[in-house]
């Protein structure tokens, strides 16, 4: 018989309540921004069809990598592409056992929600010219199937979008900057520590198709491996669009590309002729000087990167904040014009005093065809993402998660004969506002009860023993200022006069709350 180990999964965690605190905090934050610019929250399930998510992950040519993807055990029809039932030469409905999957974003879902919705509006004969406008933003886990885990991430993680669905206009792009500028300065992060880099898909297809590479596998194949370049460097991209590589750590062959050198060198060149950093205003001349220029979609997406930046500019988002960077495409198969992300600029020193740095921690751009994909119609939308659990690292290792960890007032258990009393001291300070909590542990010494006071992050306690319930009073102890003083009195009396307090049991709940408001 196969023994059991607990564990968790690998590639997954257990979230403590602290973590849970930032990252509802950073979740709270953000919302206050995004409803501010007239978004609504709308869910989506963890699970859909596999079909209907579509094949869009970096490093992925197949629905079937990485995803979570399984298939339901229900039996469910096969449908036609007129949506249409099939049936078999006896005329029976054809059924499957459909593939499923645990969703890796938050954006292909809202592409099967708003398609879906169309359906319904196509069979009720309700379709009359062009789409709606669909403003919504979602919170929760996503799942990918990564092979290899680098240390920190995991295949589980939260992210929290905000998409526009129907809008043609670039200018919802340029929105789309602001709101994650706005939403980081919300959470805390000060203006100058991140930067949020802009480019366009077109731009980068436009160039592709001045080398020759028009199939869309392809021009994905190139940008899976271009969005390699902050992790393996130029020469490794130059080799893997070539003829291949051997990695320099795993000794792992990695196949390559095999573009003509001539090609090759276009496309590294492009990338290196933007790699200083320049002003979004000598970005776009580079960008027109360039000989793909008279592409017409690489014309386009310049042209809609300088609509871009003329709203940034008039609104006061200059370089400080955004800066445009042809060499950024971002991984993702479904983006079709403007894309975005947001790098962070703080560091921090790891375990060998090593200084890193967290990197991306926001993304997003446009998808025009995420819709027509799965129904034929096309739909503009646009949006981005905010790594909820990325930001949380940042903020943790930074030390910038300055948010009130305290856990709830803790009522000392003695004597179970008192127990009624206990409970009507927690009605009263629950009550009041005030989280309360009656230690019901099996252990009943003052020591185990202050230390599991402890680990929760209680900052008062409250002793009611017979004596105190005689006189009708009870003790609070200030655990938080009792941390404080420890270092600085030696006296155990001082300390003790200055950390406890008697009060009458009725008055407890108005002196808690000047303890608490101190």
């Amino acid at each position: 018989m196969r023994g059991i180990v607990p564990q968790k999964v690998k590639g997954f965690r257990d979230i403590t309540p602290g973590q849970n605190l930032l990252r509802q905090f950073i979740i709270d934050k953000a919302t206050e921004v995004y409803r501010r610019f007239g978004f609504s929250r709308y869910d989506t399930p963890i699970m859909e069809y596999a079909e209907c998510l579509g094949k869009y992950l970096p490093d992925a040519d197949t629905v079937a990598q990485g995803v979570y993807s399984f298939k339901n055990p229900e039996e469910e029809p096969v449908f036609d592409t007129n949506g249409r039932e099939m049936r078999d030469a006896e005329n029976r409905v054809i059924m499957e056992n459909h593939f499923v999957a645990l969703r890796y974003d938050l954006t292909a879902p809202l592409a099967r929600v708003y398609a879906e919705s169309l359906w319904q509006q196509h069979l009720r004969g309700e379709i009359q010219g062009k789409t709606n406008l669909f403003r919504r933003y979602q919170y929760g886990p996503v799942f990918r199937f990564e092979a290899k885990l680098d240390p920190g991430r995991f295949r589980e993680f939260w992210q929290m979008d905000f998409d526009t669905v129907g809008a043609e206009d670039v200018s919802a792009d340029a929105e789309n900057c602001m709101i994650l500028s706005q939403a980081l300065e919300n959470i805390g992060l000060k203006r100058g520590t991140y930067l949020i880099k802009i480019n366009n898909r077109k731009i980068v297809n436009g160039l592709l198709a001045y080398t020759g590479i028009t199939d869309k596998e392809q021009e994905m194949a190139v940008m899976r491996v271009i969005d390699k370049l902050d992790k393996i460097g130029i020469d490794a991209v130059a080799k893997e669009l070539g003829k291949g590589r051997v990695d320099e750590v795993s000794g792992a062959e990695i196949p390559g590309l095999n573009i003509e050198k001539k090609f090759v060198d276009i496309i590294i060149q492009f990338i290196k002729d933007f790699e200083t950093r320049g002003t979004r205003a000598e970005v776009l001349a580079k960008l027109k000087a360039k000989p793909a220029f008279e592409n017409d979609t690489y014309k386009e997406g310049v042209e809609e990167l300088e609509k871009i930046d003329t709203i940034l500019a008039q609104l006061g988002y200059n370089e400080e904040v955004a800066i445009l960077d042809p060499g950024m495409v971002r991984g993702l198969g479904y983006y079709t014009g403007p894309i975005y992300e947001v790098e962070s600029l703080q560091t921090y020193k790891d375990e060998k005093g090593r200084e890193r740095r967290v990197g991306s921690i926001c993304g997003g751009g446009r998808y025009d065809g995420l819709v027509e994909n799965l129904l034929g119609v096309k739909v503009p939308a646009t949006g981005a993402s905010i790594g909820v659990d990325r930001l949380a690292e940042l903020l943790t290792l930074t030390n910038q998660a300055q948010i009130n960890n305290d856990g709830p007032v803790i009522i000392i258990a003695f004597d179970d004969s008192l127990m009624p009393l206990y409970q009507k001291t927690a009605m009263q300070l629950r009550a009041a506002g005030i989280d309360t909590e009656i230690y019901y542990g099996a252990k009943r010494g003052l020591k185990h009860q202050m230390a599991y006071a402890d680990r929760n992050n209680s900052p008062l306690a409250v002793i009611i023993g017979s004596n105190e319930a005689e006189k009708g009073v009870a003790t609070i102890k200030n655990l938080r200022l009792g941390k404080q003083l420890a270092e600085s009195i030696a006296d155990k009396n001082e300390w003790k006069n200055k950390v406890q307090q008697e009060v009458a049991i009725e008055k407890i709940a108005e002196e808690i709350k000047k303890i608490l408001e101190k």
